[in-house]
């Protein structure tokens, strides 16, 4: 698992640096803050932000999406406080798979 940092975009621009994505990864909750994925792999990878808690005792539902195979790229927010964990105060992300994927977390 790995706490993803957000980079800042300036008025004179961002070229964010990607990491290589985990299984697990987390973000500290920013509502100006997206995540960008890409995806270099030849199989689609998908994305899930794990959504805590319930609702009328009925469990609230995750938020899936996939990236696209050889040259798929995915952006994902924002980063709502609603969605993180009330025991970690993080957000939780998880991918199907990781070869091939990287990952960057953007503020606007």
């Amino acid at each position: 698992m790995a706490l993803l940092t957000a980079q800042q975009v300036a008025i004179t621009g961002l070229s964010p640096s990607f990491a290589s994505a985990t299984a697990s990864d987390t973000i500290v909750p920013d509502e100006r803050v997206f995540l960008y994925y890409k995806n270099t792999n030849a199989a689609t990878r998908d994305i899930t932000v794990v959504v805590p808690a319930t609702t009328f005792g009925q469990n609230n539902p995750d938020v899936a999406s996939t990236i696209a195979a050889t040259t798929g790229e995915e952006r994902i927010g924002p980063m709502v406080p609603g969605l993180a964990d009330p025991t970690t105060g993080l957000i939780t992300i998880t991918l199907s798979a990781t070869p091939g994927v990287t990952v960057a977390a953007v503020r606007v």
